[in-house]
């Protein structure tokens, strides 16, 4: 006959084998872990490490001369708008073009070059193979201006800002905006339109050209290298700015808003504001 104290008696010992065997294999662990631990800790560095080297010197600031205007026009509109650039334009300090349509008529002849930007007229893009599938083949030319631009092969340029003929900028506020980043990597600077319907129309993400914009140079060096191409991507867009965008997005670069940007579109009231706002687009 079994004994029923003794039967009793095994599951407790049962469970005391458990937390033993348990405890057993937690202490193995901590042990191994303690020496893993100590082994690299006091083993010798056998990798030389990198010697702390200082950093580049930083770049001279951002000046004027560093700055290339693209200013897309019109011989139709240049009589009411080119007297905007006396306000801004600074002859022998400022670099840019003016990239008409046509070549301007003889009431605008000799051009007055002490005074204003070199004209150019726009190359023809009837030729090419988008334009007679695009939705607003005038567009083109606007676009390719910037092309144009950097196939004139300006010295020591960091920026190229895009602008209409009515675009009017504040140079000091310019130079000191873009010389607070990196030119020397992609970017691409502006502003929205403070027109609500445009933003929804087209985009709350891209430049205006209205109000200018601003690419570094390796951006601009990428952009136009298949620029031809890319428009022809995009033969239902309407908007040059759009066009511009898209293109620049392709290329892996974010828009950067910047509030300094303002283009300014006059659809009711426009008397009211006619002065505060000179007529036109107004950057930094």
């Amino acid at each position: 006959m079994l004994n029923p104290q003794k039967h009793d008696n095994m599951p407790t010992r049962f469970n005391l084998c458990k937390i033993l065997a348990i405890s057993a294999f937690i202490l193995y662990i901590l042990i191994m872990y303690h020496i893993y631990q100590s082994s690299v800790c006091t083993s010798p560095v056998k990798k030389k490490l990198k010697q702390a080297t200082s950093s580049p010197p930083p770049s001279l600031p951002t000046d004027i001369r560093q700055l290339v205007f693209t200013i897309a026009g019109s011989v139709k509109t240049w009589r009411s708008r080119g007297s905007y650039f006396r306000e801004w334009w600074r002859p022998n300090v400022t670099r840019g073009y003016i990239y008409f349509d046509k070549e301007p008529t003889a009431e605008f002849l000799p051009w007055p070059y002490d005074n204003l930007p070199p004209y150019r007229v726009s190359e023809n893009t009837t030729k090419l193979v988008v334009y007679s599938r695009h939705a607003k083949p005038d567009v083109i030319r606007i676009v390719r201006t910037i092309l144009e631009s950097f196939r004139e092969g300006d010295n020591d340029v960091r920026w190229y800002v895009m602008g209409d003929d009515d675009t009017i900028f504040f140079l000091d506020n310019l130079v000191q905006l873009l010389g607070r980043y990196d030119h020397s990597k992609y970017v691409y600077i502006g502003g929205v339109s403070e027109c609500v319907k445009s933003n929804f129309d087209i985009s709350f993400e891209m430049a205006y050209g209205g109000g200018g914009f601003a690419l570094s140079y390796p951006l601009v060096e990428a952009l136009v290298a298949n620029l031809d191409r890319c428009i022809e991507t995009y033969p239902f867009y309407l908007n040059s700015d759009q066009i511009m965008s898209a293109c620049i997005t392709d290329l892996g670069v974010p828009f950067t808003h910047e509030k300094g940007f303002h283009q300014v579109i006059l659809i009711n009231h426009q008397m009211l504001i006619l002065t505060f706002f000179f007529n036109g687009n107004i950057t930094c």
